[in-house]
């Protein structure tokens, strides 16, 4: 049991510092022999979890979408009114990007075009699932305009992919994290009343101290 446990906490602990790695620097050129080294571990040691840099790049990659899944999945449950589960999703994906590069972005539609098509996937199909129940929850509270939530839905899902798209990013010199708060006030402030509005523009400076994710 201990030895399990010392496993799975030696594979994790490989896992998270080259997901960090990878995001700040990119994978493509980073090599197995740079984690081993910067870790203080043998690569036979890596590959005894991680076959290959894909495999371990898989990992990385199904690991963060459990991750942003289950968090999100927290904050829709939970018992805050709309505006403060949009302000806990803003500033969860603000912690979440601020350290993502372009280097990483870059190295997915180039080199892991195949990963990068699921992450987009997964991604449409979990702004669907989001919006959808904060929309039916924001009009029940009056907080939400009662426009077409299926318009709604398409277009927070079309903008967000099309802003947060590696080649929109890198063409334009933003950052993910810089796209997204953007894009996403606007559209939040897009479908707010005016009630809303103050809720969210009063929740935003209390939370904006609140311990990230």
């Amino acid at each position: 049991m201990i030895q399990n446990e010392k496993a799975a906490e030696e594979k994790e602990k490989i896992l998270n510092f080259s997901r960090i790695k990878f995001h700040k620097e990119g994978f493509y050129k980073t090599s197995m022999d740079e984690i081993s080294s910067e870790l203080h571990i043998s690569k036979k040691t890596i590959y005894k979890y991680f076959p290959s840099k894909d495999k371990l790049l898989e990992e990385i990659c199904s690991s963060s979408s459990c991750d942003i899944a289950e968090r999100l999945d927290s904050i829709l449950t939970g018992s805050d009114n709309v505006v403060i589960k949009f302000v806990r999703i803003l500033n969860f994906h603000s912690n979440y990007t601020r350290n993502i590069s372009d280097k990483w972005l870059k190295d997915l539609s180039v080199h892991a075009p195949s990963i990068k098509k699921n992450i987009d996937e997964k991604k449409n199909e979990m702004i669907n699932e989001v919006v959808e129940k904060l929309l039916e929850q924001g009009k029940k509270e009056k907080l939400i305009m009662n426009f077409p939530s299926k318009l709604i839905i398409k277009v927070f899902n079309s903008s967000l992919v099309s802003v947060l798209n590696p080649d929109f990013l890198i063409n334009n010199n933003f950052s993910m994290h810089d796209a997204f708060m953007i894009t996403y006030e606007m559209l939040l402030n897009g479908i707010l009343t005016e009630k809303g509005k103050t809720q969210f523009y009063k929740a935003k400076t209390e939370l904006d101290t609140e311990i990230k994710i």
